[in-house]
């Protein structure tokens, strides 16, 4: 029993090791997929990596969600610099962990209607 018990401790504990940090902003339900970024910078030992994305969508639809999903699962920070959700662009910036990558799979999500 106790082994049993070590063993599910030892694997949960594997599992919030591993654990990403995706961003999810807004809502993807019902909603066309308009754009789709891949955002790859190589890690430099002891160095954060400061990036910016940005995304302007030319026929002007609203955005209604966005989801920055860590590839690499990393302890990156994504913020919402400008528009967003309810707007028709918006700028992310990605701040990595020291000497780690960026590896990010970025969609933009609008209404169905426009």
């Amino acid at each position: 029993m106790k082994c049993v018990l070590i063993t599910v401790c030892l694997i949960l504990l594997c599992v919030c090791l591993n654990e990403g940090k995706d961003f999810i902003v807004g809502t993807k339900a019902n909603n066309l997929l308009i754009s789709t970024q891949k955002l790859k910078y190589r890690s430099i030992p002891l160095i954060r990596r400061d990036k910016d994305y940005t995304y302007i969508d030319s026929k002007e639809r609203i955005i209604k969600g966005i989801i920055a999903r860590d590839l690499s699962r990393t302890d990156t920070e994504v913020t919402v610099t400008s528009g967003g959700v309810g707007a028709t662009n918006v700028t992310l910036h990605f701040q990595s962990g020291r000497g780690e990558e960026l590896n990010y799979l970025i969609l933009t999500f609008s209404n169905n209607i426009k």
